[in-house]
């Protein structure tokens, strides 16, 4: 089967938020919608102080449905939105 390493996108509502609770229930999200081994959270600057949360989690491609767990962190409390930033197919 093939392996995918997605890059989940995270905006929080405004530069004030708190970003380590955000990070924890996206980790726990990833973890229980399948993500297997690593997985690897990051901030990305956009402006004004306003940071976006990135979740980097690999996946078996077959029967998962990446667009389903974004909206599921879209969920997160003070999270504004969230999408499937990118998609890496694993070699190996």
């Amino acid at each position: 089967m093939a392996k995918a390493i997605i890059t989940f996108k995270l905006m929080p509502e405004s530069p004030e938020v708190d970003l380590n609770p955000i990070k924890e229930k996206a980790l726990d999200i990833a973890k229980e919608s399948g993500a297997i081994g690593q997985m690897q959270v990051k901030e990305d600057p956009i402006a004004f102080g306003l940071k976006a949360v990135l979740v980097m989690a690999m996946y078996e491609v077959e029967g998962s449905d990446f667009e389903a767990i974004a909206a599921k962190m879209g969920k997160i409390r003070q999270v504004q939105s969230s999408e499937v930033a990118k998609m890496d197919l694993a070699l190996g």
